[in-house]
């Protein structure tokens, strides 16, 4: 007999019980809290036969981006797959084993073939809307979770995390005040939604409201580091107004607490971690043996390029710990690798290879290389994907090298421009005295 969730979505299994106990695990998901692998585990040992639960573990392992977690994701689709009785989840495995192949395009079309139909599959939402940040499409990213929202009850299980997606897509078309405001709202509904409150302090970042988003993570920090799953992509975020603040001591206190790899750390932990102390480096801060570490975690998982944000980041852990040779070796896997057919492959092209080669530039003094490469880059930059803070890192390479290159003009020109956004940054005001 199927099941019927609490957003009237129907669901092939046979025990209520393990219902609850998905419902509990896409909870998980939604809040990055808790162990959802664990809640699904705990619905399937209930009832084998919930096809969601499957899903949603396929989903979490897929969209990790990290590679010794994808042949998971691929056992967990093969389970669903023979099991399916519904045509949505049917669909849903489509989209998982689509994301697994390389085939962004293809997954995030079947994402919007199960919303087109079934607006409220949070399942279905969550997950878009991670396959439209990495997929570089900043108009999906608010689109998507508005027509969800216009097709959501005031009252029924979930809103607030649509809330909280919304805000997000409203913060990357620029539109702070609004995105702001809906994900304080979205914050009423569950203090603990660790997307809303990144959003929150996306809205700070591009502001330059750095005294307010450091002491938003400071009194906010049981709802964010404790037993998160996102806790260090929101180190990163409060790292970087002392980045701003020009305060390298404050952000490596916080990189040593939060950002540091150790076993447990996926790769984008790791991206988090290289921007980080790249950021630092660029501002002529010793960031001790930091880089070595990170490099020495890069290793295993940049041997098997697989999203073009990684990709990057992983040039700047190997320049930024002096390994030279094993970013050449890097470069020239990623050119090998663009050579193909599929998206990733594409975007190197476009993106990936330009960049990574201008931070190999840049760690070997070739400025003037650095600086052409980066200028040519930037009007691509979404399609490194990552938001608008993360990629920050290439217009903040781009200026040391034009200063680099004797380019103090074009340098200058840049810092300018920031410093409208961040009138208060103590970072751009040092850098634009260096201009002259």
């Amino acid at each position: 007999m199927p099941l019927d969730d609490p957003r009237g979505l129907r669901l092939t299994g046979s025990a209520p019980a393990a219902l609850d106990r998905y419902e509990a695990a896409l909870d998980d998901v939604l809040s990055f809290h808790g162990d959802p692998i664990g809640g699904a585990d705990a619905a399937l040992a209930t009832d084998p036969s919930l096809v969601s639960a499957h899903l949603l573990k396929a989903h979490v392992f897929a969209f990790s981006l990290h590679p010794g977690l994808l042949p998971k994701a691929a056992a967990c689709l093969d389970a669903a797959e023979a099991l399916a009785a519904e045509p949505r989840e049917r669909t849903h495995a489509a989209a998982a084993r689509a994301w697994l192949e390389g085939r962004v395009e293809t997954a995030r079309s079947a994402f919007a073939n199960i919303l087109d139909d079934h607006p409220r599959d949070l399942l279905a939402l969550f997950f878009a809307h991670q396959a439209d940040f990495f997929g570089a499409d900043e108009s999906a990213l608010l689109g998507r979770p508005e027509r969800a929202l216009a097709a959501w009850p005031a009252g029924l299980t979930g809103r607030g995390y649509v809330e909280a997606m919304c805000a997000f897509g409203l913060e990357e078309a620029g539109r702070y005040a609004e995105a702001e405001a809906m994900a304080r709202g979205a914050l009423d509904a569950n203090p603990r939604d660790a997307w809303a409150i990144h959003a929150v302090a996306h809205v700070m970042e591009m502001q330059g409201r750095d005294t307010e988003g450091i002491d938003w993570y400071a009194e906010r920090r049981a709802d964010w580091a404790e037993d998160c799953f996102f806790a260090v992509h929101n180190w990163w975020h409060w790292a970087l107004y002392h980045v701003d603040r020009d305060d390298p001591t404050a952000a490596l206190a916080i990189y040593d607490e939060g950002l540091a790899p150790h076993r447990r750390s996926i790769t984008l932990n790791l991206c988090d971690a290289a921007s980080l102390l790249w950021r630092l480096a660029l501002g002529g801060h010793d960031t001790g043996d930091r880089f070595g570490a990170l490099a020495a975690a890069f290793d295993e998982p940049a041997k098997r390029p697989c999203h073009v944000f990684n990709d990057v980041h992983a040039m700047l852990a190997f320049v930024g710990a002096g390994r030279r040779q094993r970013a050449a070796e890097h470069l020239a896997g990623l050119v090998s690798v663009a050579e193909g057919r599929d998206r990733h492959a594409e975007m190197l092209r476009m993106i990936g290879v330009p960049v990574a080669r201008a931070f190999l530039d840049f760690a070997d003094g070739r400025f003037a290389e650095a600086f052409g490469e980066l200028e040519r880059a930037l009007p691509r930059a979404p399609l490194m994907t990552g938001s608008k803070a993360q990629r920050d890192v290439l217009e903040m390479t781009l200026i040391e090298a034009a200063i680099g290159a004797g380019e103090r003009e074009a340098a200058a020109r840049h810092l300018r421009a920031r410093l409208t956004s961040k009138p208060e940054s103590a970072r751009i005001a040092r850098d634009l005295r260096r201009c002259g």
